[in-house]
């Protein structure tokens, strides 16, 4: 049985990514099966699962910056901003643009902008995404949002097909940025294919099919898991020798500066408040994440390190 641990998958098109997590839950036999970072079912590529106690950990996963390369169409505009929607309008004029008029456009669009999220999206407004309104018909306003794209690059143009790669932040709808480019060419555009090659620290190299994530399973092979550790090197880390401080760290107590060893104290010093930090026990299992408080003299009282995620708690098999 697998305790915790994160796969990335190379998501097929035509799946949404909740299907991707009902056969993996089913193939593996988890109890909990999670995805960070949804893809539409038309796009492919890196699709990060956590399994079973690994889900506790989505939400302190750095998945800050993302890679995508695909195609846009230009000449047409769906209801979906990509070819698996209704087609809402056509261009009948000449798709006859240079390379250096597309680059114009794409440049627009590198830093911090704000983005409207399409009206067919997961996004929430009054707890319903935003797809279930246009579903039934129902006109609601689509929320903005900032986001920063680094990266907006022309790969090559065979009319009527852009390919591009986009370096963005969190939270970016290539889908809209594809809609812009199409208006701003005057001639409207959606997205043809679109490919995820990294979420984060997860990429398409550590990436497995379905199908051979399933060959795997099914000769009694390990699949190729990463451990906590692996996906949360970006957070500081203290290892837990005392056996009481392992127990109260089990029962989610907090550990105030008092309790710490004296080679923590220089070390946390120099980390900033309220920064997660992992404790681990001397063979490297995860204990617990614990958020660093705001700490003045050495007399200061509140000074801690307070439990944010216990992940085996005291007791527990």
């Amino acid at each position: 049985m697998i305790e915790a641990g994160f796969l990335v998958i190379d998501k097929p098109e035509g799946l949404t990514s909740q299907r991707v997590v009902g056969k993996i839950k089913q193939l593996m036999r988890c109890r909990k099966v999670g995805h960070t970072g949804t893809l539409d079912p038309l796009a492919t590529g890196v699709l990060p699962i956590a399994l079973n106690r690994a889900t506790r950990l989505i939400q302190y996963l750095d998945e800050d910056t993302k890679i995508y390369s695909g195609e846009i169409e230009l000449g047409v505009e769906s209801d979906t901003l990509d070819r698996d929607g209704e087609v809402i309008a056509r261009h009948s004029g000449s798709l006859d643009f240079d390379k250096e008029q597309i680059e114009a456009v794409l440049a627009r669009y590198l830093g911090q902008i704000t983005q409207t999220a399409p009206v067919y999206s997961a996004i929430k407004s009054k707890g319903r995404p935003l797809y279930a309104y246009a579903r039934a018909g129902i006109e609601v306003k689509p929320p903005e949002r900032r986001i920063r794209v680094d990266e907006f690059t022309l790969l090559s143009y065979k009319a009527p097909l852009i390919a591009f790669r986009v370096v963005c932040s969190k939270g970016t709808y290539v889908r809209s940025l594809a809609a812009d480019v199409g208006r701003d060419l005057g001639c409207g555009g959606r997205i043809w294919s679109l490919r995820r090659e990294a979420s984060g620290r997860f990429n398409l190299e550590q990436a497995i099919s379905l199908e051979a994530l399933n060959d795997l399973v099914l000769s009694g092979e390990e699949p190729p898991l990463l451990s906590s550790l692996d996906v949360l090197d970006h957070l500081p880390r203290l290892v837990l020798s005392d056996a009481g401080l392992q127990n109260r760290v089990a029962h989610g107590m907090a550990l105030p500066r008092s309790e710490w060893p004296n080679s923590w104290s220089e070390y946390l010093s120099g980390i900033r408040a309220e920064t997660e930090i992992m404790l681990l026990d001397e063979a490297d299992n995860l204990l617990a994440l614990a958020r660093l408080s705001a700490c003045g003299d050495d007399d200061d009282d509140d000074c801690s390190l307070r439990m944010s995620r216990v992940m085996k708690a005291a007791g527990s098999d």
